[in-house]
């Protein structure tokens, strides 16, 4: 078997064993060393296992709950050859003695480890699921089109295997077999969507960077799409760094934090201020909510007029609640070319009960059918006189979108008469047509009930 390689002993290509060493593209590495290495890293993880979760300080993992920071008791060999033989595979040697050594189906970040019978990330009953190739190349962050450029294969995750859930739909899973063997990455069972490496070089880089940001106090929600580092460190990537993608992940990871640093500040104003990447500065606005300072809000106070739509709209979002001096620009926007940019206007003026009537209808007639299911979502709330009038219009108007949130509001407030659910009750969209018959039906129920003659 080669370690390092794709995950099966007929590919040899790019490492394997030679003269008692692990060849790798940057040379060879003793194999006792690298041995050595992972002896002290199991035992680093052990040591930190039973002291990180009695550290009054540490931070909170959601999902803790599940396993308690308690790690099952560590598999056998022969346990694990049977898994290996089943499948056709070999772990990753990481990852494999850490369930001989250390322990499995506990502990661990999201939910916690997953047991190795729950290895199955999409339920594929394809044979040989684990010995296919994971055929994507690690990167930070692989694209939302990743799985189109390969063709869309079935099943798409072939090649990997689950280690923790995050809740709904999505996972952390480690590549066994392909050019990336050994790595973990975080995944939406939705192949349509993004996928992301984990930076770590391994299941053990993963599990224990894990511990020492608990250790630290860090918010473990974010942990899937940070990136390791000091706070330094992670201040100078977004400085330096000419990769947009390792600035990006740089300001995430920072906003996990429970304090930063007035150097560390500065450092995420000058992002919002002067970096060349909007999405940048949209992730630096984020980080710059926890606990702003005023320095901090009249930075973000002058990004409501940044040239890039998506750091308008991350800047309108960020000063929700955050006193009054910037709803006057925050109404200006209402009027911007964006329509998500209005949306998230809408929704920070809503959210600091300030939002009136007349912010809301000029929208109605908006190009953008998003804006216009919006207006009647914000005008139902302030119970608005012109709320009914404007939902029942929106059953005439040619996007599905406005027409959905007109026919769930319209129903939930009772503003909808028979006459004006039977005008939709053959439209073109299904969901409008359920919510219809349905309303219809509870209506003929109730007409039946009020006219049956009492009985004693």
């Amino acid at each position: 078997m080669q370690e390092g390689g794709d995950g099966r002993g007929w590919l040899s290509g790019r490492s394997g064993w030679h003269g008692g060493c692990l060849r790798t593209p940057a040379g060879r590495v003793p194999l006792r060393k690298k041995q050595r290495d992972v002896d002290e890293r199991l035992r680093r993880i052990t040591a930190k296992l039973a002291r990180v979760p009695r550290l009054p300080a540490r931070g909170r993992s959601f999902g803790e709950e599940r396993h308690g920071f308690y790690l099952g008791p560590p598999l056998t060999e022969r346990q694990v050859s049977a898994f290996e033989a089943q499948h056709g595979v070999r772990l990753p040697a990481a990852y494999r003695r850490f369930l001989t050594e250390v322990g499995h189906d506990g502990a661990g970040p999201h939910y916690g480890l997953l047991p190795l019978t729950d290895w199955n990330v999409d339920g594929s009953t394809a044979t040989g699921h684990l010995a296919r190739p994971f055929p994507v190349e690690p990167a930070v962050r692989v694209g939302q089109d990743w799985w189109q450029r390969l063709g869309r294969p079935r099943p798409p995750f072939s090649g990997t295997m689950a280690i923790t859930s995050q809740g709904c739909s999505y996972l952390t899973a480690l590549v066994v077999t392909g050019p990336a063997r050994g790595r973990v990455v975080n995944i939406d069972l939705d192949p349509e969507r993004e996928l992301f490496f984990s930076p770590d070089t391994d299941f053990l880089a993963w599990y224990e960077r894990w511990l020492d940001e608990t250790a630290d106090g860090l918010d473990t929600g974010g942990f899937s799409l940070s990136i390791p580092g000091t706070e330094p460190t992670l201040a100078d990537t977004l400085t330096t760094s000419p990769d947009p993608e390792l600035r990006i992940a740089a300001a995430r990871t920072l906003r996990r934090r429970p304090y930063l640093a007035p150097t560390t500040r500065a450092v995420l104003r000058a992002a919002v201020a002067s970096d060349p990447e909007p999405v940048v500065r949209a992730s630096a606005i984020t980080t710059l909510n926890v606990a702003p300072t005023d320095e901090d809000l009249r930075v973000l106070y002058q990004a409501l007029a940044d040239p890039a739509p998506a750091v308008r709209e991350a800047a309108v979002r960020t000063l929700a609640r955050r006193g009054t001096f910037w709803q006057a620009k925050a109404r200006w926007l209402l009027r911007d070319e964006d329509p998500e940019v209005k949306k998230a206007a809408l929704k920070a003026l809503e959210d600091s009960q300030v939002l009136t009537e007349e912010d809301v209808l000029p929208l109605r007639d908006d190009s953008a059918a998003s804006v216009r299911a919006a207006v009647i979502s914000h005008l139902s709330p302030l119970d608005a006189p012109s709320a009914p009038a404007t939902t029942r219009a929106a059953l005439a108007d040619p996007d599905s979108l406005p027409r959905v949130t007109a026919v769930a509001i319209g129903i939930r407030r009772r503003w909808l008469t028979e006459t004006d659910l039977r005008a939709v009750e053959h439209d073109l969209d299904d969901q409008i047509r359920k919510r219809v018959t349905s309303a219809l039906t509870r209506m003929t129920r109730r007409s039946a009930g009020s006219a049956s003659p009492r009985t004693r």
